[in-house]
C-alpha cells in the first residue's frame, strides 16, 4: 500500500509539474502574476496537487488520507519546475 502511495504521490507531481510549465508557456501565469501578489511554485503545486488527489481518491476509491500525498508532491512538483527553468 505504501509504494501505491508512493505511486501516487510522483504521478500527481509529475502531471502538476507539467500544468505549471504548460501555464507558463501559454502566459497564464504571467496573467494571474499581474492581478495577485506573486508566484509560489510550492502553493501553485499544491493545489494543483489537491485537486488532482482529490479527483483520484473520488475515481479510484481510495482512502480518504490519501489526499495528504499533495503536499510531498507538491515539494517534488517545486523541485521538477526548478530544474526544467534551468
Amino acid at each position: 500500500m505504501l509504494v501505491q502511495l508512493l505511486a501516487l504521490v510522483v504521478l500527481v507531481a509529475l502531471t502538476a509539474a507539467t500544468f505549471i510549465i504548460c501555464f507558463e508557456k501559454w502566459g497564464w501565469l504571467r496573467a494571474m502574476e499581474v492581478h495577485g501578489p506573486g508566484r509560489c511554485d510550492f502553493c501553485l503545486g499544491f493545489w494543483i496537487g489537491v485537486v488532482l488527489t482529490v479527483n483520484a481518491v473520488a475515481w479510484l476509491a481510495l482512502p480518504w488520507w490519501w489526499v495528504l500525498g499533495a503536499l510531498p508532491a507538491a515539494a517534488l512538483c517545486r523541485a521538477v519546475v526548478n530544474f526544467s527553468s534551468e
